[in-house]
């Protein structure tokens, strides 16, 4: 089993830096790091929560038509 995080990817998206997401979502700077590192020991879905609903405000605000789920920040594949 593999997971594969995209977090970095979204933000480039975005044009958001991670300290951005951070304060942006209330979320510790060292978890939003962790996420775009892909070192993560322990999924918590509060955390999860609260990016995609930072993210998702975001882009909104950016007038983007995307929507971003959890396929687009965690990728899973079976080995």
């Amino acid at each position: 089993m593999t997971l594969e995080f995209k977090l970095g990817d979204v933000l480039e998206e975005l044009e958001i830096s991670m300290n951005a997401l951070a304060v942006e979502g209330k979320i510790r700077p060292a978890t939003v790091s962790s996420y775009v590192k892909g070192d993560v020991s322990r999924i918590e879905v509060d955390t999860l929560i609260s990016i995609l609903d930072t993210i998702n405000r975001l882009a909104i605000e950016k007038r983007l038509k995307h929507r971003y789920g959890i396929e687009d920040i965690i990728s899973y594949e079976y080995k």
